[in-house]
């Protein structure tokens, strides 16, 4: 039995094999279709016919003239003859097997084995019993598994039709086709003469050209009229299941029923994995969803509204919206994205962009408090927060106005979404409340799962860590991303991921942990290499390129300036457009061009807003003191940072006592948690230098030269050399090349290739604010690379530094080359030395 639907090449293959047999079997073909009468009977009197004739053959070989080949005019095949075995091919056509031609064939089988085969081509399977066959042994079936064409089939296939396709493409063409014979050969034809195979085969579908008609005159017009309802009104669906097929038909539909049709048609498959759910093949699926809009599409609109509430009632709330939205029911597929609090997955999370596509056309004037929330959440998502804010207070008028429904998910949604927009906005105060409310709401409604949801936890992570970020509370703001990063490993959010390492990133950069915070926007940046994320988060480019000044890489830091204007923005790009008008001030400040970066930041503080005194904010002015003490205007310094609101602050305090220092004036206190650990630790290094500059300035050389050393043993283990380049005067004069402190502290020297382009840019001498010359700008080690330098200092081979760190050795061979590399050497022992004069090691004996 060969049982395949139309255009899997059955008649082919039985004209193959008759061509290819040598034996003495003679084969008679008997084609039936819709027009053959009584097929039973006719089917029987061949046999009888054949018996007969065999029976007057005599001992000596004959030629046996045989019945005509179906769908060819007259041709006459010739067998030979020798023993009375009988094989009778019987092409069905489209012919459904009768109870009664069954019960023919089956007796026909019964009463004549050993003397007749039957090779029986039919598109479904006929109403014998092949569990009797299959256990007797007395049956081989091939079925479409067997004829659907392989990867090297369908490439020779192709290449026959002048057809050479890549590998990827010839793919993409199998997956279309599922492997149909008759569909590759229509793609062939499709694609002869095309520039462009692979857009062909993109644009190749089931619902238009030569695959439409074939599919039309050969499937659905071949099937019962019950049978042709049941395809074209669950067409509408991805997977067919029996409850969901029963509301889409009407009619009573089990397992049994959909194994049934299955079983004699391969454009309905199980889907693997499970265990009541089937799959049309595609091009048949698409072929049969135009079949239906064309010929009923009141009722296409109908059933994907029926489908739609089916698939709410069982919970899969994003198929309910892809129909809802299909039938038209706006409402239906709003209230189905707010109920399970879905929302948040137009900002986060894996369907952002399906669902930002379904509610693209979403009615403006569509009534209703859900419709306004799936505006206000589509507001967010271009970062428009005066009109989401808008839309959240029509979503609140329409709920004081409707009471006949409970709205309770809807007020949480309201609830979140004025968090998010309170996060993005310059009142860092009333975002942290608003967060905080938010957090309390879902809490208060744990017990409902739809609170469980990753992407509503990604986006509370994300408004929580930016506004404590901005706040300067680094360790809170710290966790609140390290959650954020945790969830979306765990749910394999790559974009959310990428995006929560670079603001990690960001916040251990300015909290002064620069090894930590260039391993996490390394982490975030090998994602987008990898293709796992598009781009590269603009977060972990700003990061990047804090680390990169505050160690004096300046060239590094200018290119990654640029890099991250150029990056896609993100719901923080408020805050990074503040971080990056902190480094480009710096920068400039580094270049003597103290006007442009005081211009900078004041810009910055205009469109940041300068009314609360959080860190960020704080940060900008503080700048700005300090560029205005390096033009020698200190009274102009203390007025900008009087007038702050951060003036209390201890990075506040450190400029203004500096600049009352040089103005002469009565300084204020030192504050007292300038050396807390929850200080960044640029501000914990300034204070040493601050008292190091004032211990000069009154003659106390030995305190001052202590106070130094404190501030470089601070800034050592994260090469922090930004607060060493902006120091008075006086310290900075301690730093010369052949002072003793710098010989102590090789690490501030710059290697010999910076330190050249360093003298060509001014070696005799530097502007206010300029760093001098062999202050060190180095490329920074991993933690790893750190480990691996000292298992190079202590002689260890590859081998053993593998075994010793629980690592292949091609992972230490990998650290080994990118600490050549940014130590500037070519062999290890030239590195262990160069990593000495830096002090990244211990000093020690050289080689």
């Amino acid at each position: 039995m060969v049982s395949a639907p139309a255009g899997f090449g059955k008649t082919m293959l039985l004209e193959s094999w008759e061509a290819l047999s040598k034996g003495p079997d003679m084969i008679s073909w008997i084609a039936l279709n819709a027009t053959t009468d009584q097929p039973a009977a006719l089917l029987e009197s061949v046999v009888d016919g054949l018996h007969r004739r065999s029976a007057t053959l005599s001992d000596e070989p004959v030629l046996f003239a045989l019945e005509d080949q179906p769908g060819q005019p007259t041709p006459t095949h010739l067998a030979v003859v020798e023993q009375q075995l009988l094989v009778l091919v019987v092409d069905c056509g489209d012919l459904t097997v009768t109870p009664a031609f069954g019960q023919t064939l089956h007796r026909l089988v019964h009463g004549n084995a050993g003397r007749v085969r039957i090779v029986l081509l039919t598109r479904s399977d006929p109403p014998v019993p092949l569990h009797l066959y299959r256990l007797a042994g007395t049956v081989a079936e091939i079925r479409a598994a067997d004829l659907v064409f392989t990867t090297e089939e369908a490439g020779e296939l192709m290449r026959l039709q002048n057809l050479d396709l890549a590998p990827t493409d010839l793919a993409v063409l199998l997956e279309r086709t599922d492997g149909w014979p008759a569909g590759l050969m229509f793609a062939a034809l499709t694609l002869a003469g095309k520039t462009d195979p692979a857009r062909a085969i993109r644009e190749f579908r089931g619902d238009t050209g030569n695959v439409s008609a074939y599919l039309m005159s050969e499937v659905l017009d071949a099937q019962p009229t019950a049978l042709r309802e049941f395809l074209l009104r669950t067409c509408i669906v991805d997977e067919v299941r029996p409850a969901l097929a029963k509301a889409l038909t009407g009619r009573p539909c089990d397992r049994r029923s959909l194994e049934f049709i299955a079983h004699g048609n391969s454009f309905i498959q199980p889907v693997p994995g499970t265990d009541e759910s089937y799959s049309y093949q595609s091009l048949f699926r698409e072929f049969l969803r135009a079949q239906l809009l064309f010929e009923r599409p009141t009722l296409a609109l109908a059933l994907h509204h029926t489908a739609a509430t089916w698939f709410a009632q069982n919970g899969q709330r994003l198929e309910a919206i892809q129909h809802a939205i299909t039938a038209r029911r706006w409402c239906d597929a709003a209230r189905y994205l707010v109920e399970d609090l879905d929302f948040a997955g137009l900002l986060v999370g894996r369907q952002r962009r399906l669902l930002t596509t379904l509610f693209a056309g979403l009615p403006d004037d569509l009534d209703g408090a859900d419709a306004a929330i799936v505006r206000a959440t589509s507001a967010l998502a271009e970062f428009d927060v005066a009109r989401s804010t808008s839309e959240l207070r029509r979503a609140r008028d329409w709920l004081d106005h409707d009471v006949s429904t409970p709205a309770r998910a809807s007020e949480l949604a309201i609830t979140v979404l004025q968090a998010v927009c309170a996060s993005l906005g310059t009142d860092v105060d009333a975002g942290l409340d608003a967060v905080l409310a938010a957090e309390a709401a879902l809490r208060a409604a744990s017990g409902e799962p739809v609170i469980a949801r990753p992407d509503l936890r990604l986006l509370m992570a994300g408004c929580k860590g930016r506004v404590l970020l901005q706040r300067g509370d680094f360790p809170a703001a710290l966790a609140a991303f390290t959650e954020g990063v945790a969830i979306a490993e765990t749910v394999g959010v790559h974009e959310a991921l990428a995006d929560f390492l670079g603001m990690s990133a960001l916040v251990e950069a300015v909290w002064g942990h620069l090894r930590r915070a260039a391993e996490l926007a390394a982490h975030a940046t090998a994602l987008a290499e990898s293709g796992a994320q598009p781009d590269e988060p603009q977060s972990a480019i700003v990061a990047q390129a804090w680390i990169s000044t505050d160690r004096g890489e300046l060239t590094e830091a200018q290119d990654l300036v640029h890099r991250a204007a150029e990056a896609a923005p993100t719901h923080d790009a408020h805050v990074l457009a503040a971080a990056l008008a902190l480094i480009r001030a710096r920068l400039l400040r580094s270049g003597g061009e103290t006007e442009l970066a005081g211009a900078e930041l004041r810009a910055a503080s205009n469109s940041y807003g300068t009314q609360h005194d959080g860190w960020l904010n704080q940060s900008l002015i503080v700048d700005e003191a300090k560029t205005l003490v390096a033009q020698h205007l200190p009274r102009e310094a203390i007025k900008v940072i009087e007038h702050s609101p951060g003036r209390e602050q201890a990075g506040s305090l450190l400029v203004l006592r500096r600049a009352a220092i040089e103005a002469g004036d009565r300084k204020p206190p030192l504050p007292r948690a300038a050396t807390h650990r929850t200080i960044p630790l640029e501000t914990q290094v300034d204070s040493w230098l601050v008292q190091a500059a004032e211990s000069l300035r009154t003659g106390d050389a030995g305190r001052g030269g202590l106070c130094l050393e404190r501030a470089l043993r601070l800034a050592a283990p994260e090469q922090l050399r930004r607060p060493f380049t902006e120091a008075a005067p006086s310290v900075q004069r301690l730093l010369q090349p052949t002072g003793e402190l710098m010989t102590r502290h090789p690490w501030l020297r710059a290697p010999d290739h910076l330190r050249a382009h360093d003298r060509a840019i001014g070696s005799s001498g530097h502007q206010p604010g300029h760093a001098p010359a062999d202050v060190a700008r180095v490329v920074p080690l991993t933690c790893k690379e750190h480990e691996v330098l000292e298992y190079l200092a202590d002689l260890l081979t590859t081998e053993e530094i593998a075994t010793t760190m629980y690592v292949s050795v091609n992972t230490v061979r990998s650290h080994v080359r990118s600490i050549l590399r940014k130590l500037g050497a070519s062999r290890r022992n030239e590195a262990v030395r160069r990593a000495w004069e830096l002090g990244l090691l211990p000093a020690r004996q050289q080689i």
